[in-house]
């Protein structure tokens, strides 16, 4: 019986003990995760303002990128096109008989872009693609860090959400509310199994004390029962010792109430073994608690120590942000100097073609007033040419009727011939100096001008 009571006041104290420390656990481990929170928060918005100025820059290196595309595009359109456009034949010096270009140690310039000369055009592809290449490097690398950063943080959030959920699945039903109500529970279990043990010991020494006023009792005792067979701590010489004097009527009355508590014995020992079994299975649940409590409290320091080291990286990704906006701010400027300068060469490549409509557009207007010219020439000369031949019959009339009788040194310009006009091109140049194109040629060319300045009107506006 005595080691029935020692083990009830070790489970006890046990189950007492265990509560009171988890308790105390739980208040730690709340206390780490607020504190684990508050700096997850802190973390939380140092990434959201890195990852917005990655975003912000990235966003810069996107419009520009575009812009320097199109930029590129428009260049190798209008390369394209001077490449497509032929040099019209009217426009060609013209060859001594016989000879040719290679006679002549020269190039045949057969189209627009034969005039132009593609070394600018390919340094400043090469100096865009440089930049773009080094941009995107580093951009790469920010992405990595970017990434880095957000992978550390979900593992942090993954440690305390999963275990969690793990911890929050063994758990009992024993929370920091109710354990005073529990420990009350154990002390009254314990309080009863001890007032039933102390019922079933005074119950027993009764037992004892009759057998010892009962003759032959004690020998009866000794003869068939040993002492592993008794209760721990209880000798079979027990039941052998010198009886205390004891009348008979308190004898009849010693073995009423024998009588009267073995009828209880079995209930109380039945509801010794429940609150036991009741205590054993508190005192299980109590451990299973403390383990869900301490996995949980070493999941947030398990946290808190992947917090440590991101921390520990915090400086390097906030350094690789800044390094790759200043970054940026330099290549951005090789960029924006490579798409102003392919502006250049557009307008300069536009103004050619442009030119070149014009050109034929203007020998176009110079063949129509040279043939203009021409056909008032040719009209003042058959005019003059009628006045000469007008002029010669009324001469030679005037001579058949009048000569005869007028002296021949009366007027010395009397028979001199009339005076006779021709008309001579006086630039020197030849008659193809100014070709004459297809019209389909200079109709195209005439669109072409009229779409071009309506272009340069509207962006004008």
């Amino acid at each position: 019986m005595a080691g029935s009571g020692e083990e009830i006041a070790i489970k006890h104290s046990q189950s007492r003990s265990t509560i009171e420390t988890t308790t105390a656990l739980i208040a730690r481990t709340k206390y780490l995760r607020r504190s684990l929170n508050s700096q997850l928060k802190v973390l939380r918005a140092v990434q959201g303002e890195l990852e917005g100025a990655a975003h912000s820059v990235k966003q810069e290196i996107n419009a520009t990128i575009k812009e320097l595309e199109q930029a590129d595009r428009k260049l190798q359109d209008d390369i394209e096109l001077l490449r497509q456009t032929r040099i019209e034949d009217g426009f060609r010096a013209p060859r001594p008989t016989g000879e040719r270009d290679v006679d002549l140690g020269v190039h045949q310039k057969d189209t627009l872009h034969d005039f132009v000369d593609d070394q600018p055009v390919e340094a400043l592809r090469k100096h865009a693609t440089a930049a773009h290449a080094s941009v995107q490097a580093v951009r790469t690398d920010i992405d990595a860090s970017i990434r880095t950063l957000e992978d550390d943080v979900q593992k942090i959030n993954q440690v305390l959400a999963d275990k969690t959920a793990i911890s929050s699945s063994i758990k009992s039903d024993l929370q920091p509310a109710t354990v005073p109500r529990r420990l009350k529970l154990l002390e009254r279990n314990a309080h009863d199994m001890a007032q039933g043990l102390e019922s079933l010991v005074q119950h027993f020494d009764s037992c004892v004390n009759a057998i010892k006023h009962t003759e032959g009792g004690g020998a009866a005792v000794a003869k068939n029962f040993t002492t592993e067979d008794l209760p721990e701590g209880v000798d079979v010489e027990a039941f052998q010792g010198p009886a205390e004097s004891m009348s008979e009527e308190e004898r009849i009355d010693m073995l009423k109430i024998l009588k009267s508590d073995a009828d209880q014995v079995d209930e109380v020992v039945a509801d010794i073994q429940e609150r036991g079994a009741e205590m054993e299975a508190q005192l299980d649940r109590v451990l299973d608690w403390r383990e869900a409590c301490e996995t949980s409290y070493r999941d947030v320091a398990s946290a808190f120590k992947l917090l440590e080291k991101v921390g520990r990286r915090l400086p390097s990704h906030v350094q690789e942000v800044t390094y790759f906006s200043s970054h940026w701010q330099e290549e951005k400027a090789k960029i924006e100097d490579c798409v102003a300068g392919m502006n250049e060469l557009c307008e300069v490549y536009d103004n050619f073609l442009t030119a070149y409509d014009g050109m034929i557009v203007e020998a176009a207007r110079r063949r129509a007033v040279r043939k203009r010219m021409e056909k008032i020439a040719q009209e003042a000369q058959n005019q003059l040419d009628q006045l000469y031949e007008d002029d010669m019959n009324e001469r030679e009339h005037f001579r058949l009727e009048q000569g005869e009788h007028l002296p021949s040194d009366i007027w010395h310009g009397l028979n001199v011939l009339p005076a006779q006009y021709g008309f001579q091109r006086l630039d020197g140049e030849g008659l193809n100096s100014v070709p004459e194109l297809p019209k389909e040629i200079v109709a195209s060319a005439l669109r072409r001008l009229k779409a071009a300045h309506g272009i340069k009107d509207a962006n004008q506006r």
